[in-house]
């Protein structure tokens, strides 16, 4: 009886964990459904008032995929230049890891945004390209030109996939607690394997901040999370 109590307490936190993320990421661009806010989002029509489905899926996912849970969009193939070859003596990874390359599947302006593995409500396994504006289902639809493609070349953004060392480049120990930070306490919940990725300033389901910043950056607060400068 106190394992069956156990599993209904379990499901029902994970419902409201998943809840608590709908209600983040619905009034913001991440928002890629029909109903969404931005301009770039789905045609109305074809079952693709789905919030959750541009991204993830509960069946017939990217299984491939190590980068986000029950991924529902092909691996980013393509290549990418990285930010340099050595900063404050560190040296980058050669080509992102899976988390960064999350965001890059819809950012780098090469893969389609509306390319998704198993189609909304269909249960179908894909992938399919899903109509989206005056781009017909089908047709592969990139992101627009401007600050948010950031193109293949990541030489001219913040290094990602490279592992964090603290002292170097001024930067704080990774015990350094973080006050105001959405999704963590200390420089180390930041990091993925021990690496700074995109998730590392930004976290895609919250609108709590512009930029799905992870906390505000009005005094270079974000910057000086982990630069001691």
């Amino acid at each position: 009886m106190k394992g069956k109590i156990l599993i209904v307490m379990v499901v029902a936190i994970a419902l409201l964990c998943a809840g608590v993320a709908l209600a983040g990421i619905s009034a913001t661009k991440h928002n890629l459904s029909s109903t969404g806010p931005g301009t770039v989002k789905a045609s109305a029509g074809q079952q693709n008032d789905e919030i959750c489905v541009y991204c993830h899926t509960p069946h017939f996912a990217n299984t491939g995929f190590t980068g986000a849970p029950l991924w529902n969009k092909a691996t980013p193939a393509g290549s990418y230049t990285m930010y340099g070859t050595t900063i404050a003596g560190t040296t980058p990874d050669a080509t992102p890891n899976g988390i960064t390359k999350a965001c890059l599947s819809c950012h780098d302006g090469v893969s389609a945004i509306n390319s998704i593995v198993n189609e909304a409500g269909s249960g179908k396994s894909g992938p399919a390209n899903v109509a989206f504006g005056t781009t017909a289902a089908g047709t592969a639809f990139t992101m627009p030109a401007g600050a948010t493609n950031l193109g293949t070349s990541l030489a001219d953004d913040h290094p990602v996939s490279i592992t964090y060392t603290a002292g170097k480049a001024s930067l704080n120990p990774t015990t350094t607690t973080l006050t105001g930070w959405t999704g963590a306490s200390t420089i180390a919940d930041l990091l993925r394997n021990g690496k700074v990725e995109c998730s590392s300033c930004h976290d895609p389901h919250t609108s709590a901040t512009s930029l799905f910043l992870r906390v505000s950056n009005s005094g270079s607060a974000l910057c000086l999370g982990c630069h001691g400068k």
